[in-house]
């Protein structure tokens, strides 16, 4: 049976010894799924190699680098076409930075406290995922929703009638980064609420592509 193509991993973080590790770790990790990490000392370095390449990667990128970081970064590389997902990382506090990086498009924040197995099983799903999105096509107005998949969870867990909080438990995320879900999940559907949220979720088949 054919394995699913593997994303690459792009480590950018501007501690040396903290890069190698991280890098030595994941690259000895992730080979068995043909997973090439790659790392760079900085932004531009990390765009440098996106534009040159034809692959598909997982950007984890140290929010806190001298240069072009913090929530700019995570917007500058989201706008890669190949930067599959971008995963935030840092030793900034992860309660009051989680809801920010993911309101600028980071796919989740990783605190740099977390040991490496933390960090391989929060990966591991991006790289083994096909791309970013689950792209659904609407056929009546030629539209695409483009939600991610922990959005499409997240839908899914407010179509089981789900509070905020309990949503936030089973996800394992902050409350408020599940208000931030929400909002997104609104404006990309162009409804106000999540009972209009889930009809045309239902109504467009996307709640069969959330994995729970």
């Amino acid at each position: 049976m054919d394995m699913m193509p593997s994303n690459s991993l792009l480590i950018i973080d501007d501690h040396p010894v903290y890069r190698e590790a991280l890098t030595d770790r994941l690259s000895r990790e992730f080979s068995t799924l043909g997973v090439e990490v790659c790392a760079a000392a900085n932004a531009n370095e990390g765009l440098e190699l996106l534009d040159k390449s034809d692959k598909n990667w997982v950007v984890l990128l140290d929010i806190l680098m001298p240069g072009l970081s913090g929530l700019a970064g995570i917007k500058v590389f989201k706008k890669k076409t190949n930067a599959i997902h971008v995963v935030a990382i840092s030793g900034l506090d992860l309660q009051a930075w989680e809801p920010r990086a993911v309101a600028a498009g980071a796919t989740i924040f990783l605190s740099k406290n977390s040991t490496s197995d933390f960090i391989i099983g929060k990966l591991k799903p991006l790289l083994e995922s096909g791309g970013g999105y689950v792209v659904q096509h609407v056929t009546n107005d030629n539209k695409e929703f483009r939600l991610t998949q922990r959005q499409l969870e997240v839908l899914h867990l407010i179509s089981l009638g789900h509070p905020n909080k309990i949503i936030a438990d089973y996800l394992e995320i902050k409350e408020q980064t599940v208000k931030i879900h929400i909002n997104q999940i609104f404006k990309e559907l162009r409804v106000f609420n999540r009972t209009q949220a889930v009809l045309k979720a239902q109504q467009h088949q996307l709640l069969g592509s959330a994995k729970i």
